[in-house]
């Protein structure tokens, strides 16, 4: 439905440019009649020539406003978001610099489209209302679009009875213009929301005279949505087989059409039908059809959803494994669903504070600019004035010299607003970072979660199955043998998940103890500090390990817990990564005073780390072996510590044989915080 109202929406943007010579009102038009056909033929390549097209100097403000909305629609139905959201904060940038303010409906209501696929509906609702706001007065054919827009959120988020009234209210609109498209989509839209109200009666009549209109007026697309919202309504009325039929009728649509996420969603339909027919092998090799149909560009969503699903009915066959497998895949899905919510959100703040920043720099340079016009203008006056007379001279010098006080005054704001602006980068970056921290506890909590809620459902029903043989007296020993068996093995797998997701919350509760030390500072001689931790932390290893702690004795003011757990972790972090095929484990700790630092550097004779990754090493969850317990927060919780708590710096430096990292500790020791 949304791809109707972007249609509408570059129509109406298309009639208010003003053209360059280079592009005439009939020009330009041909060109965009030229990139929609090319569109319709293959999106990537219409994409392409869009493109080529920005990159055209020839272009005049409001054709280039034109042609970003283009580019932004094609980036949103080839599912880009980041991309298109880029492309929108562009294009709200030059709407707001342009003479066509409404123009900046666009971008609201793109924005709405990208977060309605992203499932974010509240952010969705409030950007349609802003579209709204933008098109009541001027366009009511766009304002009642947008409505619908608006319907299709209420309608994902169970507001009901919001989203028929706007339904019933558009199909009296499109009824007294009679559109024949218009009735089409808003009639499939309240079959739609007749069905989640259960509402089967009403939903089916409307449904049957609909698909009289579509087949008289050849709309093939919304012929076959016709047929699967008909199938939803036999199926809900158990009539399995004429729900089938619907549902095949659409899908012999969407293959003439040649629509992959369409015909997946009616091979789901179509799996779901024989899961309820009890056809099991049917559904499984339907299901099998819309699996094997995923890929990069699949709506996440959908894909969360076939998986749960899935999941459930493997679980109705007691295949336990696969259905955990199924759910893993789920939760997959939704993580990565929630990582592309938040790279949405970040591409956008990173776009902002982006053209916040070159629009100063902008400014920036052409006041610099002024100030040299400026001050050469002064000087020729000035030159001119002492050839007249003295009282000219004087005159001059003062007028150049309040002009170029005031120029400073300028830059000086001007200066002021780029620190505002390096301060937008700055909580661009926390986000980011935030955001990646999220992302990987989520990830990490997610395969343990759902794994022990299976092997829960495992238990559960072991011991249905032994209760209802026990009460039917029919429980063998066998069977209670069997029982014993499997109880033990889903027991396992959910105490060894909840010792993982135990072991999980520790390491990341470390991130904050690591910068909150409980224990005042004192003055230690560094040197026989590290000397007599490393020996207390050799006999603790499996593989021997020689230590070599070399350099200048220093005495600092500083945490010796935090300085002590920084080395343990560093030693386990070579004796976990660096010394499994190592023999003869060395680590050689060399301590010196630099510029009033003391510098530890940290080396062991391991594998090495590749230089490629040096810089992101102390990034949480990042780690070159994933498997087993290893989370890959060992380095960061290192990071945290000498940055935050030592107020020194850590970093990995290429070496040629083994890691190593350099340690710079002020000798002043850090500042205590109250």
């Amino acid at each position: 439905m949304l791809r109707v109202v972007l249609l509408v929406i570059l129509y109406s943007l298309s009639s208010v440019s003003a053209f360059a010579q280079s592009y005439t009102n009939r020009s330009f038009e041909e060109l965009r009649v030229d990139l929609r056909a090319s569109y319709a033929k293959n999106p990537t390549e219409a994409l392409t020539q869009l493109k080529n097209i920005l990159n055209n100097d020839e272009l005049n403000p409001t054709q280039k406003i034109v042609m970003l909305n283009y580019k932004a629609w094609f980036e949103l139905e080839a599912k880009q978001f980041e991309e298109a959201m880029r492309t929108l904060v562009l294009y709200k940038n030059l709407v707001q610099r342009s003479d066509k303010p409404s123009l900046i409906y666009g971008y609201y209501n793109i924005s709405g489209g990208i977060y309605t696929q992203l499932g974010m509906y509240q952010l969705a609702i409030e950007h349609f209302l802003k579209a709204l706001e933008h098109t009541k007065k001027d366009n009511k054919n766009l304002a009642q679009q947008t409505l619908n827009n608006l319907a299709e959120v209420y309608l994902q988020l169970g507001r009901l009875d919001e989203a028929e009234d706007i339904y019933r209210k558009y199909l009296d609109y499109a009824t007294a213009l009679k559109n024949p498209l218009s009735i089409s989509i808003s009639t499939i839209n309240l079959i739609n929301t007749l069905i989640a109200k259960q509402q089967y009666a009403e939903a089916k009549t409307l449904a049957l005279n609909i698909i009289i209109k579509l087949q008289d007026n050849d709309f093939k697309y919304y012929l076959a949505e016709a047929y699967l919202l008909l199938g939803e309504i036999e199926q809900a009325n158990n009539d399995y087989p004429l729900a089938k039929q619907h549902y095949e009728k659409a899908l012999s649509i969407f293959q003439q059409q040649g629509l992959p996420e369409k015909i997946s969603q009616a091979h789901f339909f179509i799996a779901q039908i024989y899961a309820d027919m009890g056809d099991l092998n049917k559904a499984n090799t339907t299901l099998a059809l819309v699996i094997a149909s995923i890929n990069k560009q699949s709506n996440l969503l959908f894909v969360s959803r076939v998986y749960k699903f899935q999941s459930s009915f493997l679980e109705s066959q007691s295949l336990y494994k696969q259905s955990i497998n199924a759910y893993k895949k789920h939760t997959n899905a939704h993580t990565q669903l929630v990582k592309q919510q938040s790279d949405v959100n970040l591409a956008k703040a990173l776009a902002e504070a982006d053209s916040s920043s070159k629009e100063v720099e902008i400014t920036e340079l052409t006041r610099t600019k002024q100030l040299k016009e400026t001050k050469a203008k002064a000087f020729q006056e000035l030159s001119i004035a002492i050839t007249i007379s003295l009282l000219v001279i004087l005159f001059g010098s003062f007028f150049a010299v309040h002009n170029i006080h005031k120029r400073e005054q300028r830059l000086a704001k001007t200066l002021d607003e780029l620190h505002k602006t390096q301060s937008q980068l700055l909580e661009a970056e926390k986000i980011a970072a935030l955001t990646v921290l999220v992302t990987g506890l989520a990830h990490q909590l997610n395969t343990p979660i759902g794994t022990a809620a299976t092997a829960s459902s495992l238990i559960e029903e072991n011991l249905k199955r032994l209760s209802q043989k026990f009460n039917e007296k029919t429980l063998s020993s066998n069977d209670f043998s069997k029982f014993i068996q499997e109880t033990n093995e889903a027991k396992d797998f959910v105490i060894n998940n909840i010792n993982r997701l135990a072991n999980i919350v520790e390491e990341f509760k470390a991130l904050s103890v690591s910068i909150a030390p409980d224990i005042p500072m004192r003055v230690i001689p560094l040197k026989t500090f590290i000397t007599d931790r490393v020996t207390t932390l050799q006999n603790h290893f499996k593989k021997h390990i020689s230590f070599n702690v070399i350099g200048t004795e220093v005495s600092i003011p500083t945490y010796p817990s935090i300085v002590s757990d920084v080395i343990k972790t560093l030693i386990i972090n070579a004796y976990e990564h660096g010394f499994v095929h190592t023999d003869n484990a060395l680590i050689t700790i060399e301590i010196s005073v630099v510029n009033n630092h003391a510098v530890i550097i940290f080396q062991d004779n391991g594998s090495g780390i590749d230089d490629k990754i040096l810089k992101d090493i102390f990034t949480p969850f990042y780690s070159t072996n994933m498997g087993g317990n290893h989370l890959g927060l060992g380095l960061n919780i290192v990071f945290n510590a000498v940055k935050q708590s030592l107020n020194g710096n850590i970093c990995a430096e290429p070496c040629k044989l083994g890691a190593c990292f350099k340690i710079v500790l002020p000798l002043n020791g850090p500042v205590e915080t109250l």
